[in-house]
């Protein structure tokens, strides 16, 4: 979700935001449908498939699939809710940590990660 400027427009002629690195964190928390019998937020639904393998839909028709794990589905979930909202087009170090709770039954999870710079203005 989040790429190189440069791949977006197809200009070289854009600002450089090398050296403006900036720390940011961003937390959801998803509960478990019984009725359903998937996990929800109120942007997105996530489910396990036959072939075990983790998927996601958000309420914008945003589709992540082939994750091995719910824990690795939402790091990169949540990462990329952070990048589009920060208009970041270069992340590194990106972390997360998770809580569970037993009931009611949900998870949460924070991912921090430091962007290397916003997108140009002619992006956003």
């Amino acid at each position: 979700m989040c790429h190189d400027a440069r791949y977006f427009c197809g200009d070289e002629s854009f600002v450089s935001w090398e050296g403006q690195e900036k720390d940011l964190s961003i937390s959801l928390t998803v509960r478990w449908s019984r009725k359903r019998k998937r996990w929800e937020s109120d942007r997105a639904v996530f489910w396990n498939d036959r072939k075990t393998k983790w998927s996601c839909r958000s309420e914008d028709g945003k589709y992540y699939h082939g994750f091995r794990s719910l824990r690795a589905l939402l790091k990169s979930y949540v990462g990329g809710i952070l990048c589009e909202k920060a208009y970041c087009y270069g992340m590194k170090n990106a972390r997360a940590k998770y809580w569970f709770s037993q009931y009611p039954k949900q998870v949460t999870c924070k991912v921090t990660m430091r962007c290397t710079g916003p997108l140009p203005a002619a992006l956003c």
